[in-house]
């Protein structure tokens, strides 16, 4: 990934879907922890580096909602 290209809110949003979905189909509750631990095994598994940024994007992203919520 470049350093100008930024992580898009829609690829973070899709990101968490993609998660909760994983979630629900292995009937585990939807919790930030949950998502956290799901995008994190999904980063380790990507093999292409976009989507390894935006993993970690979208895992930063709930860390920090989850330490200081709207």
């Amino acid at each position: 990934m470049n350093e100008n290209e930024q992580v898009q809110p829609e690829e973070i949003h899709e990101a968490i879907g993609l998660a909760a979905t994983y979630l629900m189909n292995s009937r585990l509750p939807i919790k930030a922890d949950n998502l956290v631990m799901v995008l994190r095994a999904q980063e380790v598994m990507a093999t292409c580096s976009r989507q390894r940024s935006v993993l970690e994007a979208t895992r930063q992203y709930l860390i920090q909602r989850r330490k200081k919520p709207l």
